[in-house]
């Protein structure tokens, strides 16, 4: 037995040894992958190729080996990794995407396409690979193709925001505005920090914004054949007015038309309005001018009177609070806030009203109750003593 124990520790090293091997192999190989990840491109670049020649998958690694070239900015090389790769695996689907961007980035469109079908062929459905042709084929206008890959992209994963994003302005650009309000808000969804769909959305909403008051103040106004555009931006409103050619129209009254319908529709954010006439065709401006909103617009009353009446005789419980608004009224006007003042005094008359409703109700209440016990109480017992009659004698009962 001593005799063959070389032997078998020879034969055991003839075994034990690849696999020794690919194990360290493995071992280089994730420790390039730890070194990539903390940004140490460059080591990561002296362990991989220690891994190439036992790793039981080579063509992973002359893709993580194309991967650290790309990130140095060496894209001949990585090109020529990749390439090894698919030639390693012919159906490694990472290596055709990755070559595939490369491709992508420096401009070689079409090698870009053949790579991401070769992908797709060997694992279709794939998200990513569905992206980035999507996003070539958004480049390219090509519309209906870039929907279709988005489409595919979150049937493989709904999760993808970026998706939803740049299906978001394919639709956009399809006029198909719905649907492009709806993938921005899911894009949001899926990540709050998407600063770019939330501008969007934003900016969506200003146009239905402007588009809705620009109809507004036209059928209000009664200018059926001008145009009126209005665009707001920050409490300030640019309303452009375009007139066809022979209708007249009075710039000296329109401003304070417009200024009565601000006033009368009360929307916090406006408090003044550019006002710019030209005609349509024309870029010459035959009228601009700058006003202020509620300039010249009286105080809103105060109602002292009913406020002091209500506060300390009616019903002080919402006279008090009709009495703090009343002290603030004028101070909001002389601030400029005519707003404020005209709905603090708006809220002193419903105090008033409402303070003024309930006592009248609890004395009826009362008055009622009082009357009712009048009417319909128990009889009051008299204090006087009641005399009682003596009962008759027989013999009286005989006569």
């Amino acid at each position: 037995m001593l005799l063959l124990l070389p032997t078998i520790l020879k034969v055991m090293g003839l075994y034990l040894s690849p696999w020794l091997r690919r194990q360290q192999a493995r071992y280089r190989h994730r420790q390039a992958l730890a070194q990539m990840r903390k940004g140490n491109v460059e080591v990561a670049l002296t362990v991989l190729p220690q891994a190439l020649d036992h790793s039981p998958c080579p063509a992973d690694i002359h893709i993580e080996l194309g991967k650290a070239h790309w990130q140095i900015g060496e894209m001949t090389a990585a090109l020529e990794y990749f390439s090894a790769a698919i030639a390693l695996d012919p159906t490694s689907m990472r290596a055709f995407g990755n070559r595939g961007l490369l491709h992508c980035q420096q401009g070689r469109e079409d090698l870009a396409l053949a790579d991401w079908h070769q992908a797709l062929q060997h694992q279709p459905g794939h998200a990513l690979i569905h992206y980035n042709r999507g996003l070539l084929y958004f480049r390219q206008q090509d519309y209906a193709a870039a929907l279709a890959d988005f489409d595919a992209a979150l049937d493989a994963n709904p999760n993808l925001a970026e998706v939803y994003l740049h299906r978001g302005h394919v639709h956009e650009q399809l006029g198909q505005t719905a649907a492009a309000a709806h993938d921005w808000e899911l894009a949001l969804c899926n990540d709050l920090n998407l600063d770019q769909a939330r501008l969007k959305l934003h900016h969506l909403q200003q146009v239905h914004r402007d588009r809705a008051l620009s109809q507004r103040l036209q059928a209000e106004l009664g200018l059926r054949q001008i145009v009126v555009e209005v665009e707001h931006q920050e409490g300030h409103l640019h309303i452009q007015i375009y007139r066809p050619v022979g209708v007249g129209l009075n710039y000296f009254t329109l401003p304070s038309q417009i200024r009565d319908l601000l006033v009368s529709w009360q929307m916090d954010d406006i408090y003044s309005f550019d006002l710019t006439g030209q005609v349509q065709d024309q870029s010459t401006v035959e009228w601009r001018g700058h006003y202020k909103v509620f300039q010249g617009q009286p105080c809103p009353p105060a109602r002292w009177h009913r406020v002091l009446l209500t506060a300390f005789v009616i019903f002080p419980p919402l006279g008090i609070p009709a009495l703090a608004y009343a002290m603030n009224l004028r101070q909001a006007y002389q601030q400029g806030d005519y707003l404020g003042a005209l709905r603090a005094s708006k809220a002193i008359q419903g105090l008033c009203r409402a303070g003024g409703i309930i006592s009248l109700t609890l004395v009826t209440m009362l008055g009622g109750y009082w009357g009712y016990q009048r009417l319909y109480g128990p009889p009051e017992a008299s204090a006087a003593p009641v005399e009682l009659t003596k009962p008759p004698t027989p013999a009286e009962v005989d006569n």
